[in-house]
């Protein structure tokens, strides 16, 4: 019996060792697999999808009697967007694009230089970063990037670094980072890059109906050249 229970015991600890020992292993390669990609890669999730937008506002003052757009709409350069006082005014589309906000409703009344549609130019898109100050000294034009969309966990995204801003993003935040009170506390700074998009791989079914929306979550990696 005695003989009986020190094997099974014995098969026990042996089972606990191969346990500790595969487990030690996969620790090392996951660590091993995640420095590698440390040493190869930039990362950061502080990106998204952005686009020109064009702010259409009205020439004079006036009340808003019709409108011909709705948001989601596409509009080509020319077409009549609203008018104001019975014809008195026509308000036209200075580009071609999409209305991304629409911000008059019939009966509005709006001043001069007020905006009352913006509009996407969805043919020119591309990856907004804000890059922490402490990884920035890697970074350069014409660096390769890959990213992932929140949207299309299945797609893989490839560009490059095509601008380098000359300000932190701070520097024209509506409430100044400027501290002159005697309180003080350190804050990373992020630049901002542009990341062209220039190919896409993975699962066709997502590839073909892909879309592409201005302000989706990005994660990108630039690479370590």
């Amino acid at each position: 019996m005695a003989d009986t229970t020190t094997t099974v015991s014995g098969k026990g600890e042996k089972r606990k060792i191969i346990f500790l020992i595969i487990f030690i292993i996969v620790a090392i390669v996951v660590a091993v697999l995640w420095w590698l990609d440390y040493r190869k890669y930039i990362r950061t999730d502080d990106a998204n999808l952005d686009s020109f937008r064009v702010s259409v506002s009205a020439p004079v003052a006036g009340q808003v009697t019709r409108l011909y757009a709705m948001e989601g709409d596409t509009v080509k350069q020319g077409d009549t967007l609203f008018i104001l006082d019975d014809s008195a005014c026509m308000v036209m589309a200075p580009v071609d694009g999409v209305v991304g906000k629409r911000w008059v409703l019939p009966g509005d009344r709006i001043e001069a230089g007020q905006t009352a549609f913006t509009l996407n130019r969805g043919t020119d898109i591309w990856v907004a970063v804000y890059l922490e100050e402490t990884k920035f000294k890697e970074i350069y034009l014409g660096q390769k990037a890959q990213f992932t969309l929140d949207a299309y966990d299945k797609l893989t995204f490839e560009g490059r670094v095509y601008y380098i801003g000359d300000n932190t993003a701070s520097e024209f935040a509506l409430v100044s980072p400027n501290n002159a009170s005697g309180n003080f506390t350190k804050v990373t700074q992020r630049i901002p890059l542009k990341i062209s998009i220039d190919r896409v791989e993975g699962d066709d079914g997502q590839k073909a109906r892909v879309k592409l929306v201005s302000g989706m979550s990005a994660t990108v990696k630039i690479e370590k050249e």
